[in-house]
């Protein structure tokens, strides 16, 4: 998978806990008689994800971990209101609402949408898809929506243990940026990548640019 495919992978809206175990969710028109297009897991929640394209359909189903249940199962013709459910079953099950918990909102919240492959873990997400760049200094966004901690996801191949760190430095600052970590066998001193950037657009790019990477074996 190179840098083009990652690009056409459809960003979505994650939470904490969910593990990327295949990815292959895009918006080309299938020929296949039956294609597996997204596993998520979550361990927490014992739930996974399936996304599987049959019969010039897209269905959905949320599936014990560890148990043989299915818990929701529905199909939809448009890719779109396949990723409305989706974002949905994303945040509903991974706030708990398999074990009775109630979802901190019933609305999925404006999380930034991520194209994340395969192989990768979301450890920690607060990181919005506000602009930056179109609010004025004043604004209440900079206290609750840029501070140090805004995105952490691990990949932890047998080889390797990489960790993608993103934040807002100094914290709350109209005049800081992103910071983007890649750390390496848990050296915080030595990141292999050491990323600033303003726009939002940009943080994507770099993103997308790592994950490219990764798969490449360039780290």
């Amino acid at each position: 998978m190179g840098r083009d495919q990652i690009s056409q992978l459809q960003p979505l809206k994650f939470c904490d806990g969910w593990s990327v175990l295949l990815n292959n969710l895009n918006s080309e028109k299938r020929t296949d008689e039956e294609n597996k297009l997204l596993i998520l897991q979550n361990e927490k929640r014992n739930a996974i994800i399936k996304v599987i394209y049959r019969n010039n359909q897209y269905h959905i189903k949320v599936v014990g971990l560890k148990i043989d249940k299915i818990y929701e199962e529905k199909s939809f013709d448009e890719i779109e209101h396949l990723l409305e459910e989706l974002e949905r079953q994303i945040w509903s099950v991974g706030s708990g609402v398999l074990e009775d918990l109630q979802p901190l909102s019933q609305q999925v919240p404006n999380f930034l949408r991520l194209r994340i492959p395969a192989g990768w873990t979301v450890d920690y997400i607060t990181i919005k898809d506000t602009d930056p760049k179109a609010l004025e200094a004043s604004d209440d966004a900079w206290l609750f929506d840029f501070s140090q901690d805004l995105l952490q996801i691990s990949h932890k191949p047998k080889t390797k243990n990489l960790l993608l760190d993103v934040g807002w430095y100094p914290d709350g600052d109209p005049t800081g940026s992103y910071g983007i970590e890649l750390i390496k066998n848990e050296d915080w001193e030595n990141p292999v990548e050491d990323i600033k950037c303003t726009e939002l657009k940009e943080l994507i790019k770099q993103l997308d640019n790592i994950f490219m990477k990764v798969i490449k074996n360039e780290y």
